[in-house]
């Protein structure tokens, strides 16, 4: 790849794996996420106890029928992503060393999963992560701390100061979202042309 065009702070996913050095193993999926647990269980399975958090909300197909079907597991199921970050919470306060946590679903939520795992002293790269569904972006605007969720252009109007920001590719993880820079910062009212390039 060309010097220059690497983003070094930009996430990089993966597809799921088990990691079979593990005392247990969470999953962690909502709305499209489903298919991603679906091709985990495909795989020969570990010998760990398994818990499974799903939330279908969202989701392009109802993948509940077929999780039913294939997850041997505790299958937990919420009818919101906020239901599931709760329960997540309770879990992780009675969780043990050598806990393996694997996520999927929509940048947002993959990050709002991480935050709640560091908040017991689990480190980001300890949480396995595969993007599905939506490229949709959280973006922090620099100008007045808001964060704007659901940012699909690479132009999005800040939630908190209404500024037009440009949505970069420098990516925090402690906030879980991507930069937003004033776009017409030098030159007021002069906006670029906003493209949908994040569906």
């Amino acid at each position: 790849m060309e010097r220059g065009y690497w983003i070094r702070s930009k996430p990089v996913y993966t597809a799921l794996l088990w990691n079979d050095k593990a005392t247990a193993h969470a999953v962690l999926a909502a709305d499209d996420g489903g298919l991603a647990v679906l091709k985990l269980f495909q795989q020969a399975l570990p010998e760990q106890p398994i818990t499974v958090f799903y939330s279908p909300a969202g989701a392009d197909k109802d993948y509940l029928p077929a999780l039913q079907a294939a997850v041997d597991a505790d299958l937990r199921v919420f009818e919101t992503t906020a239901e599931l970050l709760a329960a997540w919470a309770d879990y992780l306060a009675t969780a043990r060393m050598g806990l393996r946590i694997y996520t999927a679903g929509t940048e947002k939520f993959m990050w709002d999963v991480t935050d709640a795992a560091a908040d017991f002293g689990i480190l980001n790269q300890d949480v396995m992560k595969e993007l599905t569904g939506s490229l949709a972006r959280s973006v922090y605007c620099v100008h007045c701390k808001s964060l704007t969720h659901e940012v699909t252009s690479n132009i999005a109007t800040c939630s908190g100061c209404g500024r037009k920001l440009f949505v970069r590719d420098h990516f925090s993880r402690r906030m879980g979202a991507y930069m937003g820079l004033m776009v017409d910062a030098e030159n007021p009212g002069e906006v670029p042309q906003i493209e949908e390039i994040y569906p």
